[in-house]
């Protein structure tokens, strides 16, 4: 994996070099120039649906880019504004004191074309800052695809008119092409506005090859009998509505859900686009707040065996994240080593469906995952994994991919 280090430089920006790629982190003027428009533009330009979400519902943020470009890394903050009053189409003498629309951030996906694509969402609450490697540059490439989606509980409490803005940072949007040359960037952001009865949460599976006659299941709220489903190219065989939280689809064909759009609507003319993914329960949380507060984005490559060489200095810190998509569990075992030599063993029992992501001083307590350290991760079951470079100092997370060899 190579030296990982932190390297501070002048008030213009600060360069995080980790296996030999570097992550430009800019203050806020350096990146507004990186952000501003040539005449022709080349760079990437990036845009947020403005959905309608009822109250109760679940907002699905969609980051599109309208021209396709190989992204290699980079990162996105996003900000969700307070409630505007003026919006409301209730009398605001009639509402009580202002709720928060928004709940924290369930978790968030990030779409490739070649499935390498991995990262962090460091931040569950007011706004988010998703870092991203894509080693193979597939990231940025299809435009019927969001490159990025972000999914948000919606407060029962909320009023028909009330509207979030979602915001997406130019202060902290840097997107690197193949040759780790910044892109310039055109950001154009979202409004979600309270209203309507439809809503998507999930859909399982969420990723995969669906097989005929295999069910489909699309949560939700606001569903009845006029409701109809859509998905991408797919030629659905039967829909059946099962509830007002519930529709079960059957496809006629094998098909890759994974990021297709998927649609549903209603007699009244209501539409609401999802794109599903891989979901897992949470197998307990971090003890280390920056990583408590961070969701691990896994790409789509299964291992059974990964190696990562932790550092540690100062303020930085690794972690390890791990998901196991299988119907059943994974036995992951963790060996620590330096110069050959074994420092500490951790096993993991990893359930089904479920993920992980820890500090590694929590998985070896006692011993510590220094520099000059090697990390081994084993499992009998393939599984996805990932290394996290954390640094406390500037709440940065960075996705590390494990290599098969140490």
């Amino acid at each position: 994996m190579g030296l990982m280090s932190f390297v501070c430089k002048s008030r213009i920006m600060s360069r995080v070099a980790v296996s030999g790629l570097s992550l430009a982190l800019m203050n806020p003027s350096a990146a507004a120039s990186a952000t501003k428009p040539a005449a022709v533009f080349t760079g990437i330009s990036l845009s947020v649906d403005s959905p309608t979400v009822p109250p109760g519902g679940t907002l699905q943020m969609q980051v599109f880019v309208t021209e396709p470009n190989p992204i290699l890394k980079g990162k996105q903050g996003v900000r969700f504004a307070a409630v505007k009053a003026a919006a409301l189409t209730t009398p605001v003498t009639a509402i009580a004191a202002p709720v928060s629309l928004l709940g924290t951030i369930r978790d968030a996906s990030l779409f490739s074309t070649g499935g390498d694509v991995s990262g962090v969402a460091v931040g569950k609450s007011g706004g988010t800052q998703v870092f991203f490697t894509s080693p193979l540059t597939s990231f940025g490439t299809a435009l019927d695809t969001p490159v990025m989606t972000i999914q948000i509980p919606v407060s029962a409490a909320g009023t028909v008119g009330q509207t979030v803005d979602l915001t997406l940072d130019p202060n902290n949007s840097l997107w690197y092409d193949p040759a780790s040359n910044l892109y310039p960037v055109e950001l154009r952001s979202g409004v979600m506005t309270v209203g309507g009865t439809l809503s998507v949460s999930d859909v399982t599976p969420g990723a995969g090859i669906v097989q005929p006659g295999k069910i489909i299941s699309i949560k939700g709220i606001g569903f009845d009998s006029s409701s109809k489903v859509d998905i991408a190219e797919a030629a659905i065989a039967t829909t059946r509505f099962v509830s007002a939280n519930l529709i079960q689809v059957t496809l006629s064909a094998p098909f890759d859900i994974r990021g297709k759009r998927i649609r549903v609507t209603n007699a009244y003319k209501e539409l609401v686009t999802y794109y599903p993914y891989q979901r897992t329960t949470k197998q307990g949380t971090s003890n280390h707040p920056l990583i408590a507060s961070s969701i691990p984005i896994f790409a789509q490559t299964s291992w059974k065996v990964g190696f990562f060489r932790p550092t540690a200095s100062g303020t930085i810190f690794s972690g390890i994240a791990l998901q196991n998509v299988n119907a059943v569990r994974a036995n992951v075992v963790l060996r620590l080593t330096r110069n050959g030599v074994l420092l500490a063993t951790q096993n993991v029992i990893l359930g089904v469906k479920s993920s992980l992501a820890r500090d590694l001083a929590e998985m070896f307590p006692g011993v510590a995952a220094a520099t000059g350290t090697r990390l081994r991760v084993s499992s009998d079951q393939p599984i996805q994994m990932m290394g996290l470079l954390a640094d406390d100092s500037t709440r940065t997370v960075l996705p590390i991919n494990p290599t098969s060899t140490p």
